[in-house]
């Protein structure tokens, strides 16, 4: 085998090897999560009296 065709296949092993790497990388990344939007919550009963508030903060 000469240098040229043992250059050839490095090359392609490496750039194969790159790809498969990279495609693993992206597919392994969880979901993003929703934004958090701050505020506040208010839970009432039936009659409707604030039962519980809940306030909601985002930190970065």
């Amino acid at each position: 085998m000469n240098w040229r065709n043992r250059k050839l296949r490095l090359a392609l092993v490496l750039a194969l090897a790159i790809f498969s790497a990279w495609t693993a990388w992206r597919s392994s990344q969880a979901p993003q999560r929703q934004p958090c939007v701050p505020g506040r919550h208010e839970e009432k009963d039936d009659s409707g009296k604030v039962v519980k508030i809940t306030r909601i903060e985002c930190r970065s």
